[in-house]
């Protein structure tokens, strides 16, 4: 009868560490970064979150590239357009490119809490 007692015991030790683990991961804390580059001649922007003691709450984030399009042909002109990369968890990359002919205006992460 000891022997189970001592298992149960185990068993609600063990279930208690299984549940601290999630709630653990929730409250952790990262830094966001956002890099742009070139991809085949077109502007490509990636951003990504990393765990940080100094860093913020983040359940996703996502990048965000806006880019100067040219239009025309006789009197070429730039149209800014706005683009985004999908939701994700952290750990994971966002992605997004620009089309052809594009220029690179700025980047940067967006984060929800």
């Amino acid at each position: 009868m000891a022997g189970g007692a001592l298992a149960a015991v185990l068993m609600v030790t063990g279930t208690s560490m299984a549940t601290a683990v999630p709630a653990a991961a929730a409250g952790a804390k990262y830094k966001c970064v956002a890099e742009a580059h070139l991809d085949l001649g077109r502007p490509k922007a990636t951003s990504s979150c990393k765990k940080s003691a100094s860093g913020k709450k983040v359940s996703k984030h996502r990048v965000k590239l806006v880019c100067d399009v040219v239009r025309g042909r006789g009197t070429p002109h730039e149209v800014p357009r706005v683009l985004y990369g999908p939701w994700v968890k952290p750990g994971q990359k966002s992605t997004v490119m620009c089309g052809f002919s594009s220029f690179t205006r700025s980047w940067a992460v967006e984060t929800k809490a």
